[in-house]
């Protein structure tokens, strides 16, 4: 508590000797963390166990240990209640329809440089039928679809216009914009 103390942490710790963890692997030292305000079940919790890993190992490891788990749930809602929960607003800007199995292997490199220029990429992960592709594109409202017409030239339809061309497929990103 001294050390807690001098590190200006001392206000955050609350010394409770009847807390008990459910798990019988625990030797020594067992913890829950909290919200400050007191508001919330345990986020986390853990504790001390010296023979944990001796026991799961057969005998071949004799290391002393300490551990913990988090509560997802618990935190969710601790974040909501905070209003510190981060908006999700992720955009997909493009999705890569492949409607000939043949030109799999391709439409994946384009997918994979796309990325790596810094697009949001989706692509049916198996095979799937050009209507079933589009339709997941619209659900994800893309700005783009793309579809490899060749090894060398891709089609890209401006979902924002209807617009379409024909690229190269190593000039396709020049063709872009980002969404957001």
């Amino acid at each position: 508590m001294q050390n807690l103390d001098a590190r200006g942490l001392r206000e955050f710790v609350k010394v409770d000797y009847h807390v008990i963890r459910g798990l019988a692997y625990y030797t020594g030292v067992v913890f829950e963390a909290f919200d400050a305000r007191g508001e919330f079940r345990a986020i986390a919790g853990g504790g001390r166990y010296d023979n944990l890993i001796k026991l799961i190992s057969g005998g071949r490891a004799d290391l002393p240990a300490l551990g913990f788990g988090m509560g997802d749930v618990v935190l969710l809602e601790l974040l909501k209640a905070r209003g510190l929960l981060p908006k999700f607003d992720a955009a997909t800007d493009v999705f890569v329809l492949i409607e000939d199995e043949g030109l799999r292997a391709p439409s994946l490199k384009l997918v994979q440089d796309l990325r790596a220029g810094g697009f949001a990429v989706e692509y049916a992960l198996t095979p799937a039928k050009p209507d079933k592709q589009f339709k997941r594109a619209q659900e994800l409202n893309v700005a783009y679809t793309l579809r490899m017409e060749s090894h060398d030239y891709v089609r890209i339809r401006d979902l924002r216009n209807r617009q379409e061309i024909v690229a190269g497929a190593n000039d396709v990103a020049n063709h872009l914009s980002r969404k957001n």
